[in-house]
């Protein structure tokens, strides 16, 4: 199941967080898997209203902590890469981290992965959600997909839990 950006909100305007969300991600992708590190930041209201990103911060293999927005910002969601592909590593799905971050925050999420998948986190309903699916956004030309061990199209913090623990390391 694939998530309708426009079905979070009536008026909609999660769907042009997403889309400014899916621009963004795949503007850093690149670097995050020539650099094999992740990269995060925020998503924002400025002060006149307008959708921004704090800039994205360079990470390392496994993790990266945002700077802190403007004193102005009206934070709306967290955003990060998962860097360059590992056949060791499940980095085609948000980890229990990412999750557990983000609504600890009280924010949703974006995270993006290296075979071009965006998923949402998404506070309220406290899953994750594949807003649009390998290829989307840019991809590391090193990604090969598992097909023994694709993602479903979303997960609770339970199900990563039990994804994690079926995880064999094989493909």
């Amino acid at each position: 199941m694939s998530i309708d950006a426009t079905a979070q909100s009536s008026d909609g305007p999660m769907e042009e967080v997403d889309a400014f969300a899916i621009k963004h991600l795949d503007s850093i992708q690149p670097r995050s898997i020539r650099d094999r590190a992740e990269y995060c930041g925020l998503f924002f209201h400025d002060s006149q209203g307008q959708l921004a990103a704090t800039p994205a911060r360079k990470g390392g293999p496994d993790g990266c902590t945002p700077e802190i927005g403007p004193d102005d910002a009206d934070i709306i969601a967290s955003y990060h890469t998962h860097g360059a592909f590992s056949p060791e590593a499940d980095t085609e799905v948000p980890s229990v981290d990412d999750l557990t971050a983000d609504f600890m925050e009280g924010i949703d999420g974006y995270v993006a992965t290296p075979g071009g998948r965006v998923w949402l986190n998404l506070l309220e309903e406290e899953i994750t959600v594949e807003l649009c699916g390998p290829g989307c956004i840019h991809t590391d030309p090193a990604f090969r997909p598992c097909p023994a061990f694709e993602p479903e199209a979303e997960y609770t913090i339970k199900g990563l839990v039990e994804r994690a623990a079926e995880d064999t390391g094989e493909c």
